[in-house]
């Protein structure tokens, strides 16, 4: 199976008998077979040239940058063939008001559904979430019939009961959520959400890149937040199955050191450990398999089966659009 490779170190990216070495300052060279190569993710400096550009086109191997705190820069994507009929069938979906809507509420009410999972396994392990579920139930039952703009107002008061759950479940424990704070982050429970859904957005990024679909057009996020606003659609899906299931349990384990940590007056993020520390079990995390109608798949699989499952769907290829919601 080939593997997200992540390079830490900053260095030039040059290819050498058909595979690839990051050379740095000091001429030590780190090797890299491109046959086991899906996806680089760059976090350090790199300078490439066009040689090696031309190499991962031929492989179709995409390349994500991000600066050290996880924000997304840029990337580069193997010359691509695109069919312009999903081009028309993804700008109708967008434009007509109740195709747009029903994928719309399709995605926002999957991802609740997903954030109530989540909740309810806790609420089962006698943290008393009973009431949060309650209301985030009755939200859910009021997002039919909505347009976008409601379904959004709809979906940040049940994300804000979601979150406010999370420091009953890390009630006892030295690390604490307090609230829902990105750029910065302002604690270390922030600190990896943040990091985690970047990681999240970057294995979307590479999926749809490759698929049939158009990441500029999405149906729920403003299509002026990004230029590839279609990823945030995707991944808030499955933000609570593989993100934040994934920290409360690093956090519920002990796993978590301050070590990972550096603190900067109001705002926290993962350092060089924190971070190694981190997409290890993120990576690990993406091996375990789920069973979905009598196939199973890992979870970055389950990543790609959401795109494909939304593409066959505005290629009328489907008949409906059913996003993975997670059982408990």
């Amino acid at each position: 199976m080939k593997k997200v490779i992540y390079l830490y170190k900053s260095g030039r990216l040059l290819c050498k008998d058909y595979s690839l070495i990051l050379k740095d300052k000091k001429d030590y060279v780190n090797y890299i077979p491109i046959e086991q190569i899906d996806t680089l993710i760059c976090f350090g400096e790199i300078s490439i040239n066009k040689h090696t550009l031309s190499l991962l086109n031929k492989h179709n191997i995409v390349i994500l940058f991000f600066n050290f705190y996880g924000q997304y820069i840029g990337k580069f994507t193997p010359k691509q063939y695109l069919d312009g009929k999903i081009l028309i069938n993804q700008i109708y979906a967008f434009e007509n008001e109740r195709i747009r809507n029903h994928i719309a509420r399709t995605m926002i009410i999957s991802s609740l559904k997903n954030c109530l999972a989540l909740l309810k396994y806790y609420n089962k392990k006698l943290f008393p979430l009973l009431d949060n579920i309650i209301e985030i139930e009755s939200i859910i039952k009021e997002c039919k019939n909505k347009s976008v703009n409601e379904l959004l107002l709809l979906e940040a008061q049940a994300k804000k009961i979601y979150f406010n759950s999370f420091d009953i479940i890390l009630e006892k424990e030295k690390y604490h959520f307090i609230k829902r704070t990105k750029n910065p982050p302002q604690n270390e429970i922030n600190a990896l959400l943040s990091y985690g859904y970047s990681l999240l957005y970057a294995n979307y990024i590479s999926v749809t890149d490759r698929s049939r679909l158009y990441s500029q057009i999405s149906f729920v996020h403003s299509l002026t937040k990004c230029s590839e606003s279609l990823q945030f659609d995707l991944a808030d899906i499955l933000k609570p199955v593989l993100v934040d299931r994934l920290v409360l349990s690093l956090c519920r384990h002990k796993l978590l050191k301050d070590e990972y940590f550096d603190y900067k007056s109001d705002r926290c993020y993962l350092n060089k450990e924190g971070v190694k520390f981190f997409v290890e079990k993120y990576e690990n995390y993406l091996l375990k398999t789920i069973k979905i109608n009598n196939r199973y798949y890992s979870y970055r699989n389950l990543i790609s089966r959401e795109v494909h499952l939304l593409s066959n769907y505005i290629a009328n290829e489907s008949n409906d659009y059913k996003p993975y919601i997670m059982k408990w």
